[in-house]
């Protein structure tokens, strides 16, 4: 198995692809031995190769919560489920400008605004185009966006107003998906994909790990992703919420969910892939930094939409453990930073 990853690497190095029967046996490697260890050495090499150790983090906000029709079976904040998080409209442009200077001076250089639902109303867009002419005019961060799905018009006034990157995660397989989701199909995720990559929208898009899919799900997921070549793959681990369907689902091995980063990287060696929601709960200190020592070089940071997250400085010291670039943030605090949704960025 050795000899197979250092000839999937060098490929891989050299500007090549593997393919998804290769992907599979790198997914077979047992989760300790030589083997795994030369898998994650294989996937930092092609990391570094390709990405810069400078890693990609990303902080953001919650700005309109629990207010979501879909029945996505991972989600919090859908209106479906009894969750008792926080509701709320959208922001105020004043309260999500404010957050994001909070979070800019703390050490954060990209900024992403999220909404719950599948589609903001024309009010909504209108207001949401004002608070990023306000981000772009009074902080210097990179803008992102996660607001439910577009339309190519949409797209154009995002880009306009000075954002930079969206994010529309596919969360699973297409095998997967409708067991985790009923009230819009996997095809709907990916015509917001093709809208952005028509629209010349850096694309954010990943999934959630640990919802009781299978390995193969897993590769089939960073398949359904390579032909949009996503800037940036968050990686989630389910952390389940209570009263939400998967509120049950038992925690993932997580030398499997390392595994599977690695592997993700083999299939997207230039991609940012950013460990995101659950990465506190089901890696812990040891396999965060261990992830990021086998193919992860971003984090979504201080906090996500309705968890708590590490402490940012925690997190920036990870980081240079793990061999990468990272400046220490402003230690003021973020008052009211927004918590933690598995899947949602």
């Amino acid at each position: 198995m050795k000899e197979l990853i250092e000839i999937l690497k060098e490929r891989v190095l050299k500007g090549g692809e593997i393919d998804f029967e290769e992907a599979l046996r790198l997914m077979e490697i047992e989760n300790e031995g030589e083997a795994f260890d030369a898998l994650l050495d294989a996937a930092r090499e092609i990391t570094f190769h390709f990405n810069s150790e400078e890693p990609g983090l990303c902080s953001l906000i919650n700005a309109k919560s629990y207010l979501c029709g879909e029945d996505c079976g991972f989600c919090s904040q859908s209106v479906r489920f009894d969750t008792r998080v926080d509701r709320y409209e959208l922001m105020a442009a004043e309260e999500v400008v404010k957050r994001a200077k909070e979070f800019e001076k703390k050490g954060a250089k990209n900024f992403c605004v999220v909404t719950s639902g599948g589609a903001l109303t024309d009010k909504e867009f209108d207001h949401i185009i004002e608070i990023y002419i306000r981000l772009k005019n009074e902080t210097s961060m990179n803008l992102d966006g996660s607001l439910g799905f577009l339309t190519p018009e949409r797209v154009t006034r995002l880009k306009e107003a000075g954002v930079r990157r969206f994010n529309n995660n596919l969360q699973s397989s297409r095998d997967f998906y409708p067991k985790i989701v009923s009230t819009h199909t996997y095809d709907k995720r990916l015509e917001t994909l093709q809208m952005l990559q028509e629209g010349n929208m850096e694309i954010c898009s990943g999934g959630i790990l640990g919802m009781g899919e299978t390995r193969e799900d897993r590769v089939k997921l960073a398949f359904e992703l390579k032909p949009y070549a996503p800037h940036c793959l968050p990686m989630n681990v389910l952390n389940p919420r209570p009263g939400t369907p998967l509120e049950k689902v038992p925690a993932p091995d997580p030398r499997e969910m390392v595994k599977t980063i690695a592997v993700f990287r083999f299939i997207h060696p230039k991609s940012n892939i950013k460990l995101a929601g659950g990465r506190e709960v089901n890696l812990g200190d040891l396999y965060q930094e261990l992830a990021l020592r086998g193919g992860a070089n971003g984090l979504i940071i201080g906090g996500y939409l309705t968890t708590e997250g590490n402490p940012m400085e925690k997190d920036f010291e990870m980081l240079r453990r793990a061999g990468f670039r990272a400046n220490s943030p402003k230690t003021q605090k973020v008052p009211g930073s927004s918590e933690a949704e598995p899947g949602s960025v």
